[in-house]
């Protein structure tokens, strides 16, 4: 039976919902979310990451897990954002959150855990990447109370482009996007994130949305972390040098890897690229994106603040 058939998935998580709550968190204790606006490298990073015998993933990103919950689709039924707190992390919805989380959670070479000898997550590092999360830090805080967070900083004027590419994209095909027919919405669909605020778009062109999507993402992941540890890492300098980048973020994530291979050949392309990467790509829709530039100053300059020369 196939290690993704949902029937199976339900199966597993109903015998982890017979473990008491601790045990459930235990279970979940080591574990890293990835925090960044998107298409902003995160699904790079998750994929390098997942390469490690030493790491666990639900062997993407989390969606299949929020749709076993109608309620967590969005903040509340009017549809005002995606953002999700601590309203939304009442107990059965925590456990039984953890209880899929768990079902799902898969090795570097695909098996579940649950096939694994002794079926445990000691000596793993899970590893936890979603969109989403740049808006739900509240909610899963009360989930994974012992997490770890990294957060995937890329220039504006990069991501910004890319977010076009991808709401043209999904506009052709429906790859990208998150809601369809929004309450008063002007377009058929809702590419990525939905942050609060997001009705003030009605009407504007797509690059003042995916500035809004890339300063919304950004501003919430530091307001919500505050203080709280957290490593910052650089989308370019992952790309410019991937093996010392990687080595670093492994030796304080306690991953070893297979780093060095990258030291000399090109990295992997990423599984949600739309067309081939290429330094300067962005120019391409640079009448687009300098326009909305200016809005992005005050963000960039807190992420500056709060990173420093990790965001270099």
């Amino acid at each position: 039976m196939s290690a993704a058939d949902p029937a199976r998935i339900a199966m597993i998580a109903r015998r982890y919902a017979r473990l008491p709550d601790a045990e459930l968190e235990a279970r979940l204790a080591n574990i890293v979310v990835l925090l960044s606006a998107p298409r902003s490298g995160s699904t790079l990073l998750f994929d390098l990451l997942s390469r490690s015998r030493q790491v666990l993933t639900i062997g993407g990103e989390t969606h299949a897990v929020y749709r076993q919950f109608p309620h967590l689709a969005a903040e509340n039924p009017e549809f005002d954002s995606g953002m999700l707190d601590a309203r939304h992390a009442d107990p059965e919805t925590v456990r039984m959150f953890r209880c899929m989380f768990l079902a799902m959670l898969r090795n570097n070479q695909g098996r579940l855990l649950h096939d694994l000898p002794g079926r445990s997550t000691e000596g793993y590092v899970i590893v936890e990447k979603t969109p989403r999360n740049a808006l739900n830090l509240p909610f899963l805080k009360h989930v994974f109370p012992n997490a770890r967070y990294v957060f995937l900083h890329r220039d504006a004027a990069e991501t910004i482009a890319s977010l076009i590419e991808g709401w043209e994209t999904g506009a052709r095909t429906g790859r990208f996007v998150t809601y369809r027919k929004l309450p008063g919405w002007d377009r058929e669909q809702w590419c990525f994130v939905l942050p609060r605020g997001w009705r003030a778009l009605i009407g504007r062109p797509l690059a003042d949305i995916c500035a809004f999507q890339w300063n919304a993402c950004n501003d919430q992941i530091l307001a919500d972390l505050g203080d709280a540890p957290m490593i910052g890492v650089s989308y370019q300098a992952l790309i410019d040098a991937p093996e010392m980048v990687l080595t670093a973020l492994g030796e304080r994530l306690n991953i070893a890897g297979p780093w060095q291979q990258w030291r000399d050949a090109a990295l992997p392309t990423s599984a949600s690229t739309v067309t081939p990467p290429s330094q300067g790509k962005w120019r391409l829709r640079a009448a687009e994106v300098d326009a909305v530039l200016p809005s992005t100053i005050p963000t960039a300059r807190r992420i500056e603040s709060r990173l420093g020369s990790a965001c270099r």
